[in-house]
């Protein structure tokens, strides 16, 4: 309070950061009610409402674990205990998307003063790709890049209890995020051992306090490690193969492993495969923005592993700005555009002004090149949602159902054994008579030849939407 007191500017970006919470809120709201949202949102409010019986969840037939390692998820079962929809996670992903603004500018208040802060502030809320995140379907990775943020901020502060919080949180997030935080605790290291002993902060490689330094970037790089050998060498040959891998399989390269050797082992087939037009152009939207600011800072190159991570990937849908892998390099991209502001500001001030164009770039490229694609979101993809909310009300709360995705995603909170996509092996099956999507054309076949066979009966139809129930023998 004392420092909101001694500098009124900083209400500023507060106020800014709750318009932006506001604005995600409501289309939060809205996207909830035209039962827009993707199978992804109904998956993890399923994840988290079972977090204290092992995750469980109808789409990825088990555990969660087969897929990812996310125990931090867990914080968030009061949540949907006490309000039993998935619209509290995705309040939850557009409140931590919004608060990356102050943890920004408050990394950077003391390298470039409060004027410049604020308006760095204000570029995280302009962000494209961050922006996407806070608008985008809930996912783990929604909540790393404030992780990330707050972490930094603490090494830099010297707050050592708040870096030890965060980190463990962070290494629970997910798995690739655990690699990307195990190299950052090596460069903590790194820096408490041969970086400069001064009090100018991290960001100018000066340590003030080298001993408690060196002993965070050991600790984050052992839970982070940790982290990792548990997953993989505990829990996943327990649970299965890791899903995953198949997002890393070439007709030359069969897993990661394989993949990052394929340069050296494979390179002719490698680099054709992976050095892509969609490739350049997602890099492009990830730096142009701002400015190529990132590129003049070092820290910077914490955003490498996320963003091999992203673009080795052999799925485009990996690599589509707005997409949440986007997560893996946001917040290192976003404190190396701080880190080159103040080198900037010390050392070619008349340049550092020009750099107040990235927000306008931002503003640009939401209206030309908007990742969050509000069009085809903010309406409805079935033209009687009454009918779909009928159709759902004849199956049981706890009996299995299979359906569509958005579907699936408007009922996951209250029906643990729901599912999409399917037309057997579950209890009643909700779907429509008419094409509505590529999943219609696919099921729908195979829900008449499960009728025809005597397998499920019609037992309720509101319009178009069909409720079918399994047929004891």
């Amino acid at each position: 309070m004392n420092a909101l007191a001694a500098d009124p500017r900083r209400h500023v970006l507060w106020l800014w950061t709750a318009l932006a919470f506001v604005v995600l809120a409501v289309l939060a709201v809205v996207r909830t009610d035209l039962w827009t949202y993707g199978s992804d949102t109904g998956t993890f409010a399923q994840i988290v409402a079972s977090a204290l019986h092992g995750m469980r969840d109808g789409v990825e037939g088990g555990t969660h674990f087969r897929y990812h390692w996310s125990p931090s998820l867990a914080l968030l079962w009061p949540l949907l205990a006490l309000t039993h929809s998935a619209l509290a996670l995705q309040l939850v992903q557009a409140a931590a998307t919004v608060l990356c603004a102050p943890l920004l500018a408050a990394i950077a208040r003391p390298y470039v003063g409060e004027t410049y802060a604020r308006r760095i502030g204000v570029l995280a809320l302009l962000y494209p790709p961050l922006l996407a995140l806070g608008f985008d379907e809930f996912h783990e990775l929604g909540l790393y890049s404030p992780l990330v943020l707050a972490m930094f901020l603490a090494a830099d502060r010297g707050r050592w209890g708040w870096f030890v919080l965060v980190a463990l949180v962070s290494v629970g997030v997910r798995e690739d995020a655990c690699i990307e935080l195990a190299v950052f605790g090596v460069v903590l290291v790194a820096l408490a051992r041969w970086g400069r002993r001064g009090e100018s902060g991290l960001l100018h490689g000066d340590v003030a306090q080298p001993r408690a330094l060196e002993w965070a970037g050991f600790g984050l790089f052992a839970a982070a490690a940790g982290a990792l050998a548990l997953y993989y060498l505990v829990i996943i040959p327990r649970v299965g193969a890791w899903v995953p891998s198949h997002f890393y399989d070439y007709p030359f390269a069969h897993g990661p492993i394989a993949l990052l050797a394929a340069p050296f082992v494979h390179p002719t087939a490698f680099f054709p495969a992976t050095v892509t037009l969609g490739r350049f152009t997602y890099v492009c939207e990830a730096l142009v923005p701002l400015v190529l600011l990132p590129l003049f800072s070092r820290w910077s190159l914490l955003a490498l592993p996320g963003a091999a991570i992203v673009l080795l990937a052999n799925s485009g849908y990996v690599w589509r700005m707005g997409d949440h892998y986007a997560a893996l390099w946001i917040p290192w991209l976003l404190i190396g555009s701080v880190a080159a502001v103040a080198r900037l500001l010390h050392r070619h001030s008349q340049l550092a002004m020009r750099w107040w164009t990235s927000p306008v770039l931002c503003v640009l490229f939401l209206i030309a090149f908007d990742p969050m694609h509000p069009f085809h979101y903010l309406h409805p993809y079935y033209p009687s949602l009454s009918d779909a909310r009928r159709a759902l009300a004849c199956v049981p709360k706890d009996a299995s159902v299979a359906t569509y995705d958005e579907w699936f995603s408007a009922e996951a909170a209250v029906r643990p054994r729901a599912t999409i996509d399917r037309a057997d092996g579950v209890q009643y099956l909700v779907y429509t008579d008419d094409t509505m999507n590529g999943v219609d054309r696919r099921v729908r076949p195979e829900i008449q030849r499960e009728v025809a066979r005597g397998e499920y009966r019609l037992i309720c139809q509101f319009g178009d939407a069909v409720t079918y129930r399994r047929v004891s023998h």
